[in-house]
């Protein structure tokens, strides 16, 4: 019997990187597509002879058809993204071609030649709601339902994406769902983002701290519940989770300022966090948390990781990998 085939588009990445060794352990066969002359990282280097990885570019529709026609996958996780919205406000086009020209091609690659596709899953994200007031003044969780309130460039691409998906399940019966992802940490190669750079500064500079603003909520996910996630939607057999999309939580939102706290208590540090030092973007969220009732309740799938728990994890890697 032959292995059902996964590819994942952003497979370098710290979400695709960790979801490729999952599925590799589920026993999947694994493809997925790198830049064109990357610089490889250790994520890449790590699944050389694992996965089956082509170099390609989203914006390239001919070369996408040419990897999915060769690959011929069950599943797709489209990952693949320029991720940082920072980025988005200053690039635009650049944004709007990966992003939602990505996307499209994606699409239409796996409808023209991926023959025995089930699922197609697009990575979207909570950036999609923009600023919500009436939900930050009762510190009420984000749904599905709620209106998507466009606060970057990046956010409008994404939007555009979800409903391309949808679009084409409703015209076409393709078999595309988008989650709308949260926060996600426990990277183990980059420590840009905001649970990794607290950690990583905190533990190499024993004073001083420069960091952005510290009002803005957010809630938090685990990779490996993320990742457990997106296996459970492969494996899931109710047919109404095609043409939806989802919000999955976990409903923790905490701010910015208080995950400092949080994280500054576990290491016993006692230096100072100088605010707003760091670049504060364009538009700024103050307030982004969602809940995961509508995902658990069609496919059993629920966060099992705590912040707490998740913190400690992410410390203890962190340790360890400076020490060397």
């Amino acid at each position: 019997m032959n292995k059902e085939k996964v590819f994942i588009s952003g497979i370098s990445g710290f979400i695709g990187s960790v979801l490729a060794n999952k599925c590799l352990k589920e026993g999947y066969e694994v493809g997925g597509l790198i830049r064109q002359h990357p610089q490889f990282n250790d994520a890449v280097n790590n699944l050389r002879g694992k996965a089956k990885l082509y170099e390609g570019d989203l914006t390239d529709a001919t070369s996408i058809n040419n990897i999915i026609k060769n690959f011929q996958p069950n599943y797709i996780a489209h990952l693949g993204a320029l991720t940082r919205v920072s980025y988005s406000f200053d690039h635009v086009r650049e944004t709007m071609e990966t992003n939602l020209g990505g996307t499209v091609n994606m699409v239409q690659a796996a409808q023209k030649y991926a023959y025995g596709l089930k699922k197609f899953i697009l990575a979207s994200s909570v950036e999609t709601y923009g600023q919500q007031d009436e939900f930050m003044k009762g510190k009420i969780p984000m749904n599905e339902n709620t209106p998507q309130k466009a606060g970057s460039p990046y956010a409008v691409w994404k939007i555009a994406g979800e409903h391309f998906v949808k679009q084409q399940f409703y015209a076409n019966d393709f078999p595309g769902l988008c989650l709308r992802q949260t926060n996600t940490y426990g990277r183990v190669y980059d420590d840009y983002f905001v649970v990794e750079a607290f950690i990583t500064q905190m533990l190499q500079n024993k004073k001083i701290v420069n960091f952005g603003h510290p009002k803005p909520i957010r809630a938090f996910l685990h990779i490996e519940d993320l990742t457990d996630l997106y296996i459970e939607l492969f494996k899931c057999k109710n047919k109404d989770i095609l043409g939806e999309s989802f919000t999955i939580g976990p409903a923790n939102g905490i701010t910015i300022g208080k995950l400092a706290e949080i994280i500054k208590e576990k290491l016993n540090w006692n230096g100072k966090i100088n605010w707003y030092t760091r670049e504060i973007r364009s538009g700024e969220i103050f307030y982004l948390n969602t809940n995961n009732k509508k995902v658990t309740e069609m496919t059993g799938w629920k966060p099992k990781i705590t912040l707490d728990e998740g913190l400690d994890r992410v410390i203890a890697y962190w340790k360890e990998k400076l020490k060397k």
